[in-house]
């Protein structure tokens, strides 16, 4: 008697196998870790920025394809309708990755990270736009100032003499150059945002992850092979970006050229790359690229979108933290204040603050028969605000008495940790507050 098959000729697709909520946060934090290392590995790899996006996509879709066809033969193959939204967004990422390299090398690896967070409100307009979607009242007032945080964010405000590395390039000033590509990258990286959802919700099965990530990296590498050979430096993979500031420490632009060197020039005048670089490459494309996105996707499928939303948020700010040490890469005071604007916007859009509030001033529900009380899940929610508290406070003492150094970085790496929690506790409080 012969064996049933599916669409693809195999056996019988595997049954879909349900990813309980602890394991699916446990999975979406590493994946997020691992992004928080990815702007970070970009700027230690100190590769032309196309030639580095395109090497990071294309040996990332290598090391996914073999577990890509596994799926396909234990599980189901995705539909066109889903192929043809994963590769139309993979071009809008890839568009974003060679962007964002340039936003990472021209204004530093955090702030570049924030800028990238110009999604939360893009996304929302998309979806008014294209599948009109009522936005909230809200959004009115959340834009200005998302605005207002990205200028102050790239440094577009602080004078250009006081920068290392070249004032200008091609004529405009080097944060204002840097900032656009860091714009330029928050939204194509919208795009990629709003069209992998749609391919997501258009797959027949929840448990297919590696299929959506493997088709959208082959279609990333369109636009860093364009730009190589249009507006970069070919295919280089021996001169690196950035060198190292003598006085500072500091890896930046050279100045060599002159005040005003052409995009080009500014990109290619920097250290040999080394072993050092390739390693940090190769970090790059394993964790950051296919085993960080392949964990998000895992993730972020089994939970609730503002539990995914905040957890998420976490690798833009652990990015600014961990850039600090490593790179001598400390933002101005004005910086600081355009990414907590930021943050603030992302966090009230993805319904976070709200949340994490709820439980400490709303009204408590009349609990039903075998429901768990409330107060224990508001007194660690205080309990979390407080230690966030605490820890923001210890680390805001340490830089202005000068006292940074790694106690620094393992205090905020506690408030991050902290935060996290509040969030997940928050979250599982209003889900369990839905149920009943």
């Amino acid at each position: 008697m012969s064996q049933p098959t599916n669409a693809v000729g195999s056996r019988i697709p595997a049954p879909i196998k349900q990813v309980t909520h602890g394991k699916a946060v446990l999975v979406l934090l590493i994946g997020t870790l691992f992004l928080s290392g990815t702007p970070l590995w970009v700027k230690a790899a100190n590769m032309d920025p196309a030639t580095q996006a395109f090497l990071r996509v294309i040996l990332g879709f290598l090391l996914l394809l073999p577990l890509g066809i596994r799926e396909i033969r234990t599980k189901q193959a995705l539909p066109r309708k889903s192929i043809m939204l994963a590769v139309i967004s993979g071009v809008f990422l890839g568009i974003d990755f060679t962007a964002w390299n340039y936003s990472i090398f021209l204004i530093g690896s955090g702030v570049a990270a924030i800028l990238l967070n110009l999604q939360v409100v893009i996304v929302p307009m998309l979806a008014a736009v294209v599948d009109k979607v009522k936005l909230p009242k809200s959004f009115v007032f959340i834009l200005p100032i998302m605005i207002i945080g990205v200028l102050f964010t790239g440094g577009v405000f602080e004078p250009a003499e006081g920068a290392a590395g070249p004032s200008m390039i091609g004529g405009v000033k080097t944060s204002v150059i840097g900032t656009a590509f860091g714009l330029t990258s928050g939204l194509c990286y919208s795009m990629y945002l709003y069209l992998s959802r749609k391919a997501s919700t258009s797959a027949p099965r929840k448990d297919l992850y590696v299929q959506p990530m493997m088709y959208t990296m082959l279609a990333q590498a369109i636009a860093p092979t364009i730009w190589m050979f249009t507006g970069g430096n070919g295919f280089n993979i021996t001169q690196g970006v950035l060198t190292k500031d003598p006085i500072t420490g500091e890896m930046v632009l050279p100045a060599v050229l002159g005040d005003n060197p052409t995009l080009s020039q500014a990109t290619m005048a920097g250290d040999p790359v080394n072993m050092g670089n390739w390693i940090s490459l190769i970090l790059l494309i394993v964790l950051g690229q296919a085993a960080a996105w392949t964990m998000v996707q895992l993730g972020s499928v089994w939970l609730h979108p503002t539990l995914s939303a905040g957890i998420l948020l976490l690798s833009p700010v652990t990015s600014v933290i961990i850039a600090g040490p490593l790179f001598a890469e400390w933002p101005s005071w004005l910086q600081w204040v355009g990414v907590g604007l930021i943050l603030a916007c992302v966090g009230w859009q993805n319904g976070l603050i709200q949340s994490a509030f709820k439980p400490l001033i709303g009204k408590r529900a009349v609990p039903r028969a075998g429901a768990s009380p409330t107060t224990g899940r508001a007194i660690l929610v205080l309990l979390g605000v407080v230690a966030i508290l605490l820890g923001i406070a210890a680390a805001i003492h340490n830089f202005i008495t000068g006292q940074v150094g790694w106690n620094t970085v393992f205090t905020i790496a506690q408030t991050v940790v902290a935060a996290a929690l509040t969030v997940i506790v928050t979250q599982d409080g209003q889900d369990a507050n839905e149920k009943a």
